[in-house]
This record gives structure tokens, sequence and C-alpha cells, in this order.
């Protein structure tokens, strides 16, 4: 799998698969990096971190799952 953007409320995301075909994904958030992984519902969530509100992280989760197919 390849890198690629999400947009949300304008701004612009790059997530990268971890090792090039992993179902974890790494976004620069605020400038941090966040790490993004399946739940136990098997849905794309973040680590817990004080980096962005829950809801973005939330709306970065679900816009990796439109792009990525899952």
């Amino acid at each position: 799998m390849k890198a690629f953007t999400v947009v949300y409320n304008t701004d612009r995301y790059m997530v990268k698969p971890l090792n090039g075909h992993s179902p974890r994904f790494r976004v620069n958030v605020n400038g941090q990096e966040v790490i993004f992984e399946h739940d136990l519902d098997g849905h794309i969530r973040a680590e817990a971190n004080k980096v962005a509100s829950m809801s973005l992280l939330h709306a970065i989760a679900d816009k990796i799952e439109e792009n990525a197919g899952m």
C-alpha cells in the first residue's frame, strides 16, 4: 500500500502505512506522529495521546478507512 493524503476541514494529512504493507498507519498531526490501527471492533482508531482532540483523530481515522478501502 502506498502513502496517501486525507483532507479534513481543508487541512491535509499525509497517511503512511507502517512497513509499507501493515494495517497500521502513521500520520503527522500538529507536528507529532500519531499511529492509527484497528481497534477491537475492526475500525481504524488513533493511539491515545494529547496531540489533538479526539474528534479530529476520529475524523482522520474515518477518512483513512474510506481511502484505504477498509
